[in-house]
């Protein structure tokens, strides 16, 4: 049996996460799937504590296809209300935890979340008593009646007692009585997740994934050649499908563990890596810098350590995650959460060298094609072009917005991905950068446009423009060229700050650089962001005082 010619040997093709649910509990139940802060839960427990999260969505009057806003850090009740929501029909929607008030507002309501689920005590951060400032029918009781700013919103979960007594929460941290498991999915070519990537635009899109993300897991597992006794040390965030996908349901579609950790501490990742006999990891370049120079770093207790997913395409990254940390079986890839994540990736027992010099292949019903951007014809091998994306694992679209799904899929179910890359004769991407205004800090998608719009409403400022840089530490990193207004001097510190109060961290850039001028090209007066990028990378270099640096 084949599907458009690819044999099936996924036993996830086709199915939806109900049945992947039962599938990996019917195999690997008394195998320990989940590790968190002293607490060992089975696959067995995992499929309790699932089941119990969509008996308890249940109880709130949805119907299939509501949207259900999960905004936690790490921890296993993110996993619940992920997994509950998604396998009965309704669809999760996943908020980054550092969004700022502007942002977490627009995403809840263009989602039209009608549930969000969050920490009912400060931590991490105090997501409840931002919720409430931002919505007085929360605080008063009103929240079932609308609200102006979550219009959709009608249910505020906590995971925890609450720190606020307002009519509007529902408290899920008690053990309660059985309740009835409601029906599950059963077609799983639905949307079952809703996740915000920025993208190119000023506004984040909200991509809709399928079922299909358990296929691509368990293929993307087969790279990694996971078996039952892997266990993957994970700190980078559940929000992203870095986290979500290629780290829990990856290790899980395999029978493989997961040892969950809020957020990462050098000497925390270390102290467990060791003691929970760790053979995977998920690294951020900045990652792997921190636990290279931490005083208890010894590489000899990581000999256990097989398999490194790195979040970088640089080579000198990856060749340190390799030879300096002393992880071995060190890996990239390619992909988009528009392409339900994962699209190319190496096997981890290939030659080092054939790893850091490309992306690699396809995974079984993947498609790629480097094209020249302008026609949409194909690029010979080994010339660059705009990469596109097809096959099964294709978003059916982003939520609400028509005008940017049309423009980001062909007709013919092609995936615009926005980035330059090329294929080689042998079948290998290469990627090599992004075509339009975007790039990654830190491993988040920061969108240009969004930035210098907020940029722009700085008093102080006349124009800006922003350009990335490659950052050892990064990934990349933001260098904002400024026009300051007549009469004004501005400084990076300033601005800094004003976009940190807007914006989540990572998008506010990491250098300032105040100008007289913008490069612009003759007639039409565009900004000429490649001179502006070659500006970039000559102050950074220099770093002779000609730029304001932020971290």
């Amino acid at each position: 049996m084949s599907e458009r010619g690819v044999p099936v040997t996924n036993p996830f093709v086709g199915i939806t996460y109900a049945e992947a649910l039962r599938s990996i509990e019917r195999r690997h139940g008394p195998r320990e799937a989940l590790y968190f802060r002293g607490r060992r839960y089975t696959f067995s427990d995992v499929r309790r504590e699932v089941d119990r999260a969509s008996a308890r969505l249940a109880t709130l009057g949805l119907e299939p296809g509501d949207k259900v806003a999960i905004w936690m850090p790490n921890r296993p009740e993110f996993i619940w209300y992920w997994l509950g929501a998604s396998q009965m029909g309704l669809v999760a929607v996943f908020l980054n935890t550092r969004l700022r008030r502007d942002e977490f507002v627009y995403q809840i309501a263009q989602s039209d979340s009608r549930v969000i689920i969050v920490p009912g005590q400060p931590g991490f951060r105090d997501f409840l008593s931002e919720l409430g400032e931002a919505s007085a029918e929360l605080r008063s009781g009103g929240l079932e009646r609308g609200s102006p700013v979550f219009p959709a919103l009608r249910h505020v979960v906590v995971c925890d007692p609450p720190s606020v007594d307002w009519p509007a929460i529902t408290d899920w941290s008690q053990e309660d009585r059985d309740l009835p498991v409601p029906p599950v999915a059963g077609d799983p070519d639905r949307p079952a997740l809703i996740a915000y990537s920025s993208g190119t635009t000023a506004l984040p899109k909200g991509a809709m994934l399928t079922h299909a993300i358990w296929r691509k897991a368990y293929d993307g597992g087969n790279t990694l050649g996971l078996s039952p006794e892997d266990r993957l040390y994970l700190c980078v965030p559940l929000f992203g499908v870095l986290g979500s996908l290629n780290g829990v349901l990856t290790f899980w579609s395999h029978g493989a563990s997961v040892v969950l950790e809020e957020r990462f501490d050098a000497t925390a990742c270390l102290d467990a890596l060791i003691a929970e006999r760790c053979t995977a990891i998920h690294l951020l370049p900045a990652m792997i810098s921190a636990l290279l120079q931490n005083p208890r770093f010894d590489r000899r207790d990581l000999h256990r350590l097989r398999v490194g997913v790195v979040l970088s395409s640089d080579p000198v990254v990856l060749r340190q995650a390799a030879l300096d940390l002393g992880v071995g079986g060190v890996v990239t890839g390619y992909g988009l959460t528009e392409s339900t994540g994962l699209v190319t990736r190496c096997r981890w027992d290939e030659p080092l060298e054939d790893r850091l010099a490309s992306q690699g292949r396809p995974l079984p019903g993947c498609l790629i094609r480097v094209v020249d951007p302008e026609s949409g014809r194909d690029m010979p091998p080994d010339s660059p072009g705009e990469i596109w994306i097809g096959g099964y694992c294709v978003m059916p679209g982003y939520y609400n917005k028509p005008d940017e799904t049309r423009r980001a899929i062909t007709p013919d179910g092609w995936l615009r991905s926005g980035d330059a890359g090329l294929l080689r004769p042998d079948g290998t991407l290469v990627f090599q950068r992004r075509l339009g205004d975007g790039y990654k800090h830190k491993g988040f998608n920061v969108s240009v446009p969004e930035v210098e719009a907020v940029l722009g409403r700085h008093p102080n400022v006349r124009a800006g423009a922003i350009v990335s840089v490659p950052h050892p530490e990064f990934g990349e990193a933001g260098v904002a060229f400024v026009i300051p207004r007549a009469g004004t001097r501005p400084d990076g510190d300033e601005l800094a700050a004003f976009l940190r109060a807007r914006l989540a961290s990572f998008k506010v850039p990491t250098y300032f650089h105040f100008v007289d001028a913008l490069p612009l090209t003759g007639g039409t007066e565009k900004i000429q962001k490649f001179r502006l990028r070659e500006q970039a990378l000559a102050l950074v270099r220099a770093d002779a005082g000609a730029v304001s640096r932020q971290r």
